[in-house]
């Protein structure tokens, strides 16, 4: 370990991931709000990490990209911070937290060393192939009989109901899906969709069951541009179907109340049938 490692680990001896990014923001002199303009991280995400709290980034693939995004905008080391993730909050699995991002980074670090790419375009090559084999024998998801509703923000009536209140389209418009853990039953598969939403991860909602639910990716987007956060309560489940309320806390202050059902299938949400209750 250098001189500049053994520094910053004496420094941080003590010291959680959270308070340490948040010293290192005061000390370059910026805001909560500045940071989040540099990351394009919500403000709301950036506290939740300052107070070690990271239930609202969608996982554990996307609370690394975040910690390492506000990293590098306040001038911090990134990787003991990961490595400190890794040990206290990250979630059993070989690729639960491992990014293509980080493998290519470091392949350029060491290929200034070495110029040996051919290992690590190997084991990118192989995770692509795994991937894709997944969603070849997954094969595409049942559509359900009941017009479906994204995320619950949005009254079914019919089937020109969407977020955003457009007719939908006849075909979701193709887009690529984010490799996640697969959820273990159909209420996690709920709460890590709701999850994704919360934390604008919007490929993995997608990708967990927002293709089911809207008509286009961008209408799907849309549709969350003025819900500041949802609550999820989880009512009772029967099988593959969650009866759930959602509590959407509005941009404005507002707050709007939904329930209703999911219906999952294989770790993914097929159908919706929510309405606003109040």
């Amino acid at each position: 370990m250098g001189p500049a490692c053994g520094a910053m680990e004496q420094w941080r001896r003590g010291v959680g991931i959270g308070e340490a990014l948040a010293q290192a923001r005061d000390r370059a002199g910026l805001t909560v709000t500045e940071v989040s303009q540099r990351t394009r991280i919500r403000e709301t995400i950036i506290r939740g990490i300052e107070d070690d709290d990271y239930s609202a980034c969608g996982g554990d693939f996307y609370a690394r990209a975040d910690i390492r995004s506000i990293a590098k905008a306040v001038g911090a080391d990134a990787e003991p911070l990961i490595r400190e993730y890794d040990e206290v909050h990250r979630a059993p699995g070989v690729l639960s937290a491992v990014s293509l991002d980080e493998l290519f980074t470091s392949a350029e670090e060491s290929g200034q060393r070495r110029r040996n790419w051919i290992p690590v375009l190997a084991l990118a090559l192989v995770i692509m192939l795994g991937i894709a084999g997944y969603v070849y024998l997954s094969g595409p998801p049942h559509r359900a009989s009941t017009p479906p509703a994204a995320a619950g923000h949005e009254a079914t009536h019919g089937a020109t109901s969407t977020l955003s209140g457009h007719p939908a389209t006849a075909a979701p418009t193709s887009r690529p899906t984010v490799p996640a853990r697969t959820p273990t039953g159909p209420a996690d598969t709920v709460r890590a969709y709701i999850a994704a939403i919360n934390g604008h991860h919007y490929a993995r909602a997608w990708s967990l069951g927002g293709r089911n639910t809207s008509g286009s990716y961008a209408g799907f987007v849309s549709g969350f541009g003025t819900t500041a956060r949802d609550t999820l309560t989880i009512l009772s489940v029967s099988g593959g179907v969650v009866t759930a309320r959602l509590t959407a806390q509005q941009t404005d202050g507002t707050v709007h109340i939904y329930q209703g059902t999911y219906t999952v299938d294989h770790g993914v949400i097929v159908g919706a049938n929510v309405v606003q209750v109040s």
